[in-house]
């Protein structure tokens, strides 16, 4: 009866032991790659369970969560290591989707963010995804996405440099885009074109909305004059840059 009772009692401490000691090790290493949300106005919210939930300044939002803003909505978020995104009106975000990968911070499914990419010790790059478009860099740097109904992006590099792959029309070395330039990736168009701003504000500091209207049909030689471009700068009332709050 002795012995019954021993055995039982080693098989009980196992069983319960050591699931949840890899329960919390799990919890607590997904706890480190939360988002936590330090600023939040209008209509945020994160997808659970397929259904809205609000998020409220202070709240931190697991990983492989949906975030989507509505047409008030605007939310900063930062992450451990010293990365952050804004993400503002009438968007949608996935956040750290691939968790399998460290460095893939964020999905931008639609509309407007701000993220700034500052890879850990360790980490050999960041990563954002668009529907075209993957955003890397190996330092820190900052840019500012929009995305169109159609699926094409923006991509303005406020700090630093990326390198921006073409994820449909794939090529073997990335097209490089440093601070104060942009360029505009669409479904059907190797990446070709770069719009250089750099000349026009090497002695002034100027916010993204200036900077914006400088290469805007009208404003400016500056635009590279390519019909496409000037649909989805001008023609889209959405994608306002100033919604990037500057």
């Amino acid at each position: 009866m002795r012995i019954r009772l021993l055995l039982l009692f080693g098989v009980a401490a196992a069983a319960s032991s050591q699931p949840q000691s890899t329960s919390a090790y799990d919890e607590a290493a997904m706890e480190r790659y939360e988002a936590h949300a330090t600023a939040v106005t209008g209509q945020v919210s994160r997808i659970r369970d397929q259904q809205p939930w609000a998020i409220s300044a202070g709240e931190r939002v697991p990983v492989r969560q949906i975030i989507t803003t509505g047409p008030d909505g605007y939310g900063h978020f930062v992450v451990t290591g010293g990365s952050s995104f804004d993400v503002y009106a009438n968007s949608r975000v996935a956040f750290r989707s691939n968790t399998a990968t460290v460095g893939d911070l964020l999905d931008v499914i639609a509309g407007r963010a701000r993220i700034h990419l500052q890879p850990a010790a360790g980490m050999q790059q960041e990563r954002i995804f668009t529907p075209v478009a993957v955003i890397s860099a190996t330092q820190r740097a900052t840019v500012a996405l929009a995305v169109d109904e159609e699926g094409t992006v923006r991509i303005d590099v406020i700090e630093g440099e990326v390198r921006v792959q073409h994820t449909l029309l794939p090529r073997n070395e990335p097209t490089v885009v440093r601070a104060v330039d942009a360029i505009v990736v669409s479904r059907d168009r190797q990446i070709s074109r770069q719009v250089d701003r750099g000349s026009l504000y090497r002695y002034t500091v100027r916010s993204l909305k200036d900077i914006w209207a400088a290469v805007t049909p009208g404003h400016s030689t500056g635009h590279s004059g390519d019909p496409s471009e000037q649909k989805f700068l001008s023609g889209n009332p959405h994608f306002d840059p100033s919604d990037f709050g500057y």
